[in-house]
């Protein structure tokens, strides 16, 4: 069985990363998250999309990416492990302390 992605879902496993293997980014990230809040009670405050994804390709893409990735440094990792951790615990919390929350 494949998910909406082409990825086959037996090839997804807790540390499969969104951006790096599964290729989400952009506006599928919100799209994604939206699911995610339609099936839990999740308080994203604190979650800023520029740290970990890029911008949805448009005419002024490049230039705000450059921004971004001059204002919040390399793009950071989100794992399905974080997004099954950010669930459990029903707040979003950056990906370098989910072992304090697993």
């Amino acid at each position: 069985m494949s998910h909406q992605l082409g990825i086959p879902t037996d090839e997804i496993s807790l540390n499969t990363r969104l951006r790096e293997d599964l290729k989400i980014d952009g506006d599928e990230v919100e799209e994604i998250f939206y699911k995610i809040s339609e099936y839990f009670d999740i308080d994203w405050q604190g979650f800023v999309f520029y740290r970990y994804f890029y911008e949805e390709p448009h005419l002024f893409s490049q230039i705000f990416n450059l921004y971004y990735r001059q204002h919040y440094g390399k793009l950071k990792t989100i794992t399905v492990s974080h997004l099954v951790s950010v669930v459990e615990c029903g707040f979003w919390f950056e990906p370098n302390h989910a072992d304090n929350h697993i």
